[in-house]
């Protein structure tokens, strides 16, 4: 099997620190009449992306349900900031750099005032913010946003830590053992597929676990080209799970489960309600001695199940023409003005 970029992923994490400038925290910018000062204390932490990229935030909002995250961290996937923030850090992250909503976002939070971090291969973000004066990380390059996570991961990570907002230094080495470790996994990730063809996934994962769950998801869509739906433990145990009593052809429920996932118990009462119903769930554990290294076999691991997936479909993986498509468009009818 094909893994793309897997192999490198831990290269590509210890790789893309080395560009986080270690300055961060003296810079002090002056646009349209406003002061922008880094080393004035931050109430919150604005992660803005799209896709590949945007995962990051999701990957974060779940370590931080077992960290001491000092200040909320709130995902913005769209091509305005929220409201009504007060004194946030906004860390701008395109793999691409040409991300219209990302670089809408990162020249709206200049605009207000905020202090902001891109992080990016290059592309349109980096000139915008360089231009500007802001701080800007490149990373390696990968075949494909989502083939270049733990190079887009691994800078915020650190970022973090000069912020003040998590102590993560300690985590970084065990989430790269993560990584290998599901590396060795391929056989096993093969045979998951192979449970998943003809089939849609209905994904379990619990709410300290949603972004494990979101990206597999959202690999399930861009490298086997495959719907799934996602379920947010406990929320989706108050809805989703009526659906099972009807006997709807095609479904398979994969139970993602952590080995300290506080909310454990609960899936696992779910799990023997699904299966009260006949739904036969696969569970799906996730292993690891430190949050990092659990999130990082997580996503890797489900990854390679879903470039197993495309290759027993036949299905080229790291083409999305649909989204290319998309983008085109949207450019041609001006939808974005960056």
């Amino acid at each position: 099997m094909n893994l793309i970029d897997y192999p490198r992923w831990p290269s590509l994490a210890r790789e893309s620190i080395l560009n986080v400038p270690m300055d961060l925290r003296s810079i002090k910018l002056s646009i349209d009449g406003k002061v922008i000062d880094y080393s004035e204390e931050i109430d919150s932490v604005v992660i803005t992306g799209m896709g590949g990229s945007g995962v990051v935030g999701d990957i974060i909002n779940d370590l931080c349900w077992f960290w001491d995250c000092r200040v909320p961290i709130i995902v913005s996937k769209n091509m305005r900031l929220p409201k009504r923030l007060s004194r946030p850090l906004v860390i701008a992250i395109s793999y691409s750099g040409n991300t219209a909503e990302t670089i809408m976002s990162a020249n709206e939070a200049l605009s207000r005032g905020y202090p902001v971090i891109g992080v990016t291969t290059g592309g349109k973000l980096s000139t915008v913010l360089t231009n500007k004066g802001a701080p800007v990380v490149l990373i390696p390059k990968a075949s494909a946003p989502r083939y270049g996570l733990p190079a887009l991961l691994y800078p915020t990570l650190i970022i973090l830590e000069r912020f003040g907002v998590a102590s993560v230094i300690n985590e970084l080495e065990s989430g790269i053992s993560g990584i290998e470790d599901a590396l060795k996994r391929v056989d096993d990730a093969i045979n998951l597929a192979k449970q998943l063809v003809n089939s849609v996934p209905v994904v379990w994962v619990t709410e300290s676990r949603r972004g494990v769950g979101i990206r597999f998801k959202n690999d399930l869509n861009e490298n086997a080209k495959y719907y799934s739906v996602v379920s947010v433990v406990p929320e989706g145990a108050h809805n989703d799970i009526a659906a099972v009593t009807t006997k709807q052809g095609g479904l398979k429920h994969v139970a993602i489960m952590g080995p300290n996932d506080y909310e454990g118990m609960y899936e696992e009462v779910l799990i023997d309600v699904l299966s009260s119903f006949g739904a036969k769930p696969i569970i799906v554990k996730l292993e690891g001695k430190t949050p990092l290294e659990t999130e990082m076999y997580g996503v890797t691991y489900l990854g390679m199940v879903t470039l197993a997936l495309a290759e027993l479909l036949g299905v080229e993986p790291v083409s999305t023409e649909p989204i290319d498509r998309l983008k085109n468009l949207l450019s041609e009818r001006r939808v974005f003005q960056v």
